[in-house]
This record gives structure tokens, C-alpha cells and sequence, in this order.
């Protein structure tokens, strides 16, 4: 079977994750397996160097998707303000006269060509990317008989008033376009409902993400260092570095524990624009941070930040649909702290691997890093029980299985 999987993402992390896992642990091996992105992925090395299996990977590239367009050229005007303003701004009066039927025309001719039999479209969440949501409907009218799959990983938001029209006419050719839509945690398929076209409906799953274990693939002598980690007062954070992330709260949670804790350190990695990581530390600065918090760029061997780590932070404040670090912490035996938001109080229901706090609460979320920096027993406990619930619910392979399941239905 030829199976295509067609996306559109601009910052590195977690979606490069769950492809990445995906497609390792896809089970029938005489599958044809084509990711379609777009170049500008900042992610895409990542994706290319860490799949294993045999995947053809086609690289598109259109204007709004261009790295000009998100601001990510080496080309120091396209950081200008207005040059981003200019695209923004284009886009929003774009994309419904202009774009839309473009995408929709240029991505049914695209599908009529190829040998696709099945397209599961991994949107980043919901609207999200409009040439996602076109390559759903242009799927359908290129006609192939399989109906596709979409799979969204953020919390869907209403649409503001003025475009709630040309929206809901969308979510409709969606809905009639899809087998199957597919979120990865009951809360986020849920939030769905904050759309018209989708309330009450009969195709809507969700299947918990799944990554490969860790301690499989690392060598000995990394896996006996795991085992000795909590010696020094470390958190760490990985996200991106959007503000809904969470930095604001973190810093002054962090500012309590280091009041009490002063080696305590917080070393957050990730990925996001220079205006992002310029407002994150100027607040580092602003609450005299500096020796104690340290921003990182994206890290693709996750396993050896663990490795030091006393516990994993997460303050996030909105649309965290699912928490893929908390599944790396749990696999790496390593407790979290997280905040009450989306899917994450989900994930962690019932393991006892971590606290789980107000997301209007940084002095809880403080007292909950400093009883595990300050309690070795909780620290190992909550973290064995992290692991075990780890392999139990969230591998990559039962994750590969059931989209497997869907594709060829």
C-alpha cells in the first residue's frame, strides 16, 4: 500500500517527535511510506537523520510557506517587523479569496497524479495550517476512494467572528472529506466542539502518542549514567519558546525555588524566533536569573539532558493538547511538574510521576519542584512509577498500530 503523509510546521519539536515515531515503528513493511513537507521545516534534518525505515521524503514549497514568509531566513530584512507584519497581514486577506481555491485546485491535480492509496494529514492543531485542511478536501475531490485521515495535535480555537463564515464552510468540506479525524488525547478531540461542524460528531477519535523506549537506544554506559541522576538540583524544560508556553509563570516559580534552593538551576532547550527568546530573557534579567536559568537551542538526543536531570518542568498555559515531554520524562524515569492544562492532567491521571498544579498557581508549582529536589525517596519513587506507566500506555509502537488500523480500514 501507498501510504502518503502530508504536513505543514514551522517551529522544531514535538510533531517532528511523533512522525519521527510513527514511521519508525510502522509495522508492514511492504508499505511505501512518502512524507510531504514543506522546505521551510526547520525541523526537517531531524526528521531525515532520526527515520530509520524506508521513507521517500517530497519537499514543497509555496510563498507563504517560504522561510522569507515565517521569518526564519538568514536574510536580516526578513526579521524586519514589517516585513513580517506585510506577510501576515497578506495572508489574512489571502487566504480565503485567494489561496484556498488555489490549494485546493494545485492539490487535487498533485493527488490525481500520484500513486497515493491512503493520506493521513498531520496538522500541528486546529484550523492551524489552511493547506492542510485543503489537502483533506482535495483528497476526496481528486477521487480517491479512501477517505483520509486528519490528525491534529493542538487544541482547535474557535475562529474570530469575522471569519467564522468562510470557516465553518471549511470545517464542513472537512468533515465530508474525512474518514477519520484524530487527536491524541480525549481533551483535545473535545475541544473541537468550540467548532460548529464537528459538534456531535461520529468520526472523531483520539489515540495517545507513543515513543520509542530510550533506555533501548541508548548505549550501557549511558543507560548506567541514567540510573544516576538527581545529584545535583537540575530542571529542565523542553518546549518551544512561545509564550503560551508558559516562561512568565515558570521564572517566578523558579525565583521561589531558588530563594530556598540557591544551586538550584533550570536549563530550558528549545526552538522558537529571537523576538521569543529576546522577552524570555529580558523576564531572566528582570528577576535576577541570570546565574540560575539558562536558555538552550533545540536538542535532538533528549536522553542526555535527562541524564542530569532532578525533574522535567511543564507551565505550559494554553493549548497543550497532550505533553510529549512527559512521556520522554516518564521513559527516562524522571518526575515532572506540570500545570493543569489540556491533555496533561490526562497523561499524568493516575501514575503518580509528578505533580500537576494551577496554571494560576506559580507558588504551587514552586513548592512542587522543591519537594523533589529536596526528597530523594519522592524523586525515585515518582519517577519509577513514571517509567512503568510509560511502557504500559504510551509506546510507540501501540501508537503505529492503531493509526496503521485506521489507514487501511
Amino acid at each position: 500500500m501507498n501510504i502518503c503523509f502530508f504536513t505543514e510546521n514551522h517551529y522544531k519539536g514535538g510533531l517532528d517527535t511523533f512522525i519521527i515515531n510513527l514511521i519508525n515503528k510502522w509495522t508492514e513493511n511492504n508499505d511505501i511510506l512518502t512524507l510531504v513537507c514543506n522546505k521551510s521545516h526547520p525541523g526537517l534534518n531531524n526528521i531525515e537523520d532520526k527515520i530509520y525505515r524506508s521513507i521517500t521524503i517530497k519537499k514543497y514549497s509555496r510563498l507563504f510557506t517560504s522561510r522569507v514568509a515565517q521569518g526564519q531566513s538568514s536574510l536580516k530584512y526578513s526579521q524586519s517587523y514589517f516585513i513580517r507584519v506585510f506577510f501576515l497581514l497578506a495572508f489574512q486577506i489571502l487566504q480565503y479569496p485567494i489561496l484556498f481555491p488555489w490549494y485546493i485546485f494545485s492539490l487535487t491535480v498533485y493527488f490525481r497524479r500520484s500513486n497515493f492509496d491512503r493520506l493521513m494529514v498531520i496538522n500541528g492543531g486546529y484550523p492551524a495550517s489552511i493547506l492542510c485542511r485543503c489537502a483533506i478536501i482535495s483528497w476526496r475531490l481528486s477521487g480517491k476512494k479512501s477517505p483520509a485521515i486528519l490528525n491534529f495535535h493542538n487544541s482547535a480555537v474557535k475562529p474570530p467572528w469575522y471569519f467564522s463564515f468562510p470557516e465553518y464552510l471549511i470545517d464542513v468540506a472537512v468533515n465530508w472529506a474525512s474518514g477519520h479525524i484524530v487527536s491524541v488525547s480525549k481533551n483535545c478531540i473535545n475541544t473541537l466542539a468550540n467548532r460548529k461542524a464537528f459538534v456531535n460528531n461520529t468520526k472523531l477519535s483520539y489515540i495517545y502518542n507513543g515513543i520509542e523506549d530510550p533506555i533501548l537506544l541508548v548505549n550501557q554506559e549511558n543507560t548506567n549514567i541514567i540510573k544516576q541522576k538527581f545529584s545535583e538540583p537540575c530542571c529542565i524544560m523542553l518546549a518551544t519558546y512561545e509564550e503560551r508556553k508558559g516562561y512568565d509563570y515558570l521564572l517566578q516559580a523558579f525565583k521561589i525555588v531558588v530563594e530556598k534552593i540557591p544551586r538550584a538551576s533550570l536549563n530550558i532547550y528549545g526552538y522558537g524566533t529571537y523576538n521569543e527568546k529576546q522577552r524570555i530573557l529580558d523576564t531572566i534579567k528582570k528577576l535576577n536569573l541570570h546565574n540560575n536559568v539558562t536558555l538552550n537551542n533545540f536538542v535532538v538526543d533528549v536522553s542526555s539532558l535527562f541524564t542530569n536531570a532532578a525533574l522535567l518542568v511543564v507551565p505550559s498555559q494554553a493549548y497543550e493538547s497532550f505533553g510529549l515531554a512527559i512521556i520522554e520524562s516518564m521513559a527516562h524515569s524522571t518526575p515532572v511538574v506540570a500545570t493543569d492544562v489540556g491533555g496533561m492532567p490526562e497523561v499524568l491521571e493516575g501514575s503518580n510521576a509528578g505533580f500537576i498544579c494551577s496554571k494560576n498557581n506559580p507558588k504551587q508549582f514552586a513548592n512542587s519542584i522543591l519537594r523533589i529536589l529536596l526528597d530523594q525517596n519522592i524523586a525515585s519513587e515518582l519517577g519509577h512509577n513514571g517509567r512503568k506507566i510509560f511502557l504500559e500506555k504510551f509506546n510507540a509502537l501501540n501508537m503505529s498500530r492503531q493509526y496503521e488500523l485506521l489507514l487501511k480500514e
